[in-house]
């Protein structure tokens, strides 16, 4: 007879990191109330403390999550998974996200943001990605990315009195709903024919199906589950900041808050391509005809504008912002390929990504940072002279570039490297030979930064010869080194990467 005390008990062991977290977000958001009351004159002289417990929480949930007993199960009614395939990417957000906010906190002490909820903000949104990346059933995936996408809203306006950071977040909140509102249409269709929105209910409904339908009928059932399969994989591409869904992601980028844009820029594209593996490598697998064409032509397409909008900014942030969808492009053409070794090489470029945004994001918040309160850094030009008035920060910024660009031997080219050896073996010459010639023209920008670097003189007397910050030395340093010396030994992370993407299959 089966013992469902046990089997309830198990199912919260599992959830723990996920119930340690909201618990914790509560207790934090008391914690900043009550001491906002009892400080009031000094308010924002405890944001580092605040900064330093939700680090310190968000490290617990990794451990916790590392640690967990059980892996391979299916909880709450099958509404979520806890395998390694999750726990690779729940632990690769935790760790992003402790990195943005340990580059970030200095810089919103000095710039004397009064306000401690951004980090409760933070950690809610940190629940909806842990809940999003273990999602095994259509409506905890739209509920967890809805969690998730809210905190976002809010913390891409969190500058009240800044009407960029207001228009940010108005963008980003209407495109975000409209978006919200195309998958939600998707799952409504497969909901329609299916009756079921349970992941395993769905690969298994969908093994026999025969997508071809020789019927004229429009409302025919085949074409009910193509249109819900693209619509889904519509509304994801437009969370992933995908082209052509990409549109909003400079204005929303540009109109945040610093700190802010670094969070935007890395962790919820972790946690949308996490969902989009999941979903159509196990419910919608074999409908692979459908969204591999929608993959392919997305794909290339974001490499194409975000290789060519780039070479036409001078904002650093939008420069990021494009640079970011190209990279995107490189996903998207590892996802397509429907192979292991795709799924492989997706994760080991979104390491190396991650990796290389934390250390251009940390050079460049080093750069805001002075002495003296801070200074901002705005445009692409505001970079000359760097070399030299300090150039530790301007060689590992080099270095970075040439990894983004894909020069050997850095860790950018082995990215690219797998994630095109992945498209080769799935016979996508051409796409390879396009995604090459446009990392060729790619190559222009990232190289004209050097140049601003090294050879163009300022007048400004912009940057001064302060010392970097500890936490910041710390992340610049990992990062640096994992970037100049990952060729000396790639193997451990293709491993890694290889056996996290074998849960997906097994």
């Amino acid at each position: 007879m089966l013992n469902f005390d046990v089997l309830f008990e198990n199912h919260f062991k599992v959830f723990l990191p996920e119930i340690y977290i909201i618990t914790v977000t509560l207790f934090l958001l008391i914690v900043g109330v009550v001491l906002s009351n009892l400080r009031k004159y000094f308010y924002s002289y405890y944001i580092k403390e605040m900064s330093f417990l939700t680090v310190l929480s968000l490290f617990f949930t990794f451990l916790l999550i590392i640690n967990n007993p059980l892996v391979g199960v299916v909880i709450f009614n099958n509404l979520f998974i806890v395998d390694n395939f999750s726990i690779f990417f729940q632990s690769l957000s935790l760790i992003a996200t402790i990195a943005c906010i340990v580059i970030s906190t200095e810089f919103v002490h000095r710039s004397k943001i009064n306000s401690f909820e951004f980090l409760i903000l933070i950690l809610c949104s940190s629940f909806g990605l842990l809940c999003l990346i273990s999602s095994f059933d259509l409506v905890s995936v739209y509920i967890s990315l809805e969690l998730q996408s809210l905190s976002f809203y809010i913390l891409a306006s969190l500058r009240r009195d800044s009407a960029f950071s207001t228009e940010a977040g108005l963008k980003y909140f209407v495109l975000g709903a409209f978006s919200s509102g195309i998958l939600l249409l998707g799952i409504s269709f497969i909901y329609g024919v299916l009756g079921s929105t349970n992941f395993e209910d769905l690969g298994k409904f969908f093994l026999g199906f025969d997508f071809i339908c020789s019927s004229s009928d429009i409302f025919s059932i085949n074409n009910r589950v193509i249109a819900g399969i693209i619509l889904i994989f519509v509304g994801a591409l437009f969370k992933l900041v995908a082209a052509p869904f990409h549109m909003w992601s400079p204005d929303v980028y540009e109109g945040s808050p610093f700190f802010v844009t670094i969070l935007f820029s890395i962790v919820p594209k972790i946690g949308m391509l996490a969902v989009i593996l999941k979903i159509f490598y196990f419910a919608f697998y074999e409908g692979f005809f459908y969204w591999q064409s929608v993959g392919l032509f997305c794909g290339i397409l974001s490499i194409f504008v975000g290789t060519f909008k780039a070479l036409q900014q001078n904002k650093i942030k939008r420069f990021l912002a494009y640079s970011s969808i190209g990279h995107v492009g490189f996903l998207l053409l590892g996802f397509s390929t429907g192979t292991l070794l795709g799924v492989q090489s997706l994760c080991f470029y979104l390491i190396i990504y991650t990796i290389m945004m934390l250390n251009i994001w940390a050079i460049v918040i080093c750069l805001e940072i002075r002495n003296k309160g801070f200074v901002q850094l705005k445009y692409i030009n505001d970079l000359q002279g760097l070399s030299k008035s300090n150039p530790v920060l301007a060689y590992t910024l080099a270095i970075n570039m040439f990894s983004m660009a894909g020069v050997p031997p850095l860790a950018g080219f082995f990215s690219k490297f797998y994630i095109l050896f992945s498209a080769l073996e799935s016979s996508f010459n051409i796409l390879v030979i396009c995604a090459i010639l446009l990392s060729i023209v790619s190559a222009f920008y990232y190289i004209r930064f050097i140049k601003i670097i090294f050879f163009d003189e300022s007048n400004k007397g912009f940057f001064h010869k302060n010392s970097i910050n500890y936490t910041h030395s710390l992340v610049l340093g990992f990062t640096f080194l994992f970037i100049l010396f990952l060729f000396l030994c790639p193997s451990p992370l293709l491993l890694l990467t290889q056996y996290f993407g074998l849960g997906l299959f097994i």
